[in-house]
């Protein structure tokens, strides 16, 4: 009779996953990623001109009225889908075998992640929902009825806190390049400096782009709520002069790191 091994006496009960499949699956989730974060650039690059040109848009929401332009529905249910399936991914991570070594912390941040995701799946979903609807009635997304609960500011501004220490959190790996942790540096010498260069651009790029995302939902908190909710505080912002750069580097912050994501497919450490 064969003893067990000690590695064999730690194994959860998880599901068994093939090494190929699994680095199969998790390439496909980075580029999924990278493309969902491509598309959140292309959004908040896009708010400042379908606000301009849409009139009561701040009663609106900047979000609904993006979703209500033609490709704008098919848009929001991509993104929708895409972070619901990541989402997805990310609570099953825990329970796959091939996890077996993963600490008790990393487990808790891929399901805090998993959430995440589908919450943001959710919310963009209830945006292209909204969007198809009459514009002369109630908004009706996600964010809108979270602002019209009595505690709906307290809740936001617990998101935004979290959100801003995201942000911090990319800011310091990103400075760190804590980021060499996940990926395989090119074994030619002329790829590792412009490796490296990206990298850190698109990790401080995405905390510069969620730490004024996070600063744009805490001040939403604490202002008069509205009832588009945070899309219309989106579309007050785009009609502010600051409003269209401030948006721009949110979009490109994203786009860039959405790159990234995509290049780290190829790069990641399995």
């Amino acid at each position: 009779m064969t003893s067990r091994t000690e590695d064999d006496a730690v194994r959860p009960h998880g599901v068994a996953i093939s090494t190929r499949t699994f680095r199969v699956v998790t390439r496909t989730g980075l580029v999924v990623n990278g493309v969902l974060h491509i598309l959140v650039g292309i959004v908040a690059l896009s708010i400042p001109l379908a606000v301009i040109l849409t009139p009561d848009a701040e009663s609106v929401g900047a979000l609904r009225v993006l979703a209500s332009n033609p490709g704008g529905s098919v848009l929001f249910w991509v993104i929708a889908i895409g972070y619901a399936l990541l989402g997805l991914w990310m609570l099953a991570n825990p329970f796959l075998e091939r996890h077996r070594r993963v600490s008790g912390r990393e487990r808790a941040v891929m399901v805090g992640r998993g959430v995440a995701y589908l919450a943001l799946g959710m919310s963009s979903g209830s945006v292209a929902i909204a969007g198809r609807s009459n514009p002369h009635e109630a908004p009706g997304t996600l964010t809108g009825s979270v602002m019209q609960l009595p505690v709906g500011p307290v809740v936001l501004g617990l998101f935004a806190l979290m959100v801003l220490a995201v942000a911090t959190y990319f800011g310091l790996k990103g400075w760190r390049r804590g980021f060499l942790d996940d990926i395989r540096l090119p074994a030619e010498s002329s790829g590792r400096r412009p490796t490296l260069i990206v990298a850190r651009i698109a990790y401080l790029g995405k905390a510069l782009s969620l730490g004024i995302v996070g600063v744009l939902v805490l001040v939403a908190a604490f202002l008069p709520a509205v009832p588009a909710g945070l899309g219309g505080h989106l579309a007050s912002l785009a009609l502010a002069p600051l409003g269209p750069p401030v948006l721009s580097v949110v979009g490109f912050g994203f786009i860039v790191y959405g790159f990234y994501c995509a290049a780290r497919a190829r790069l990641a450490r399995l």
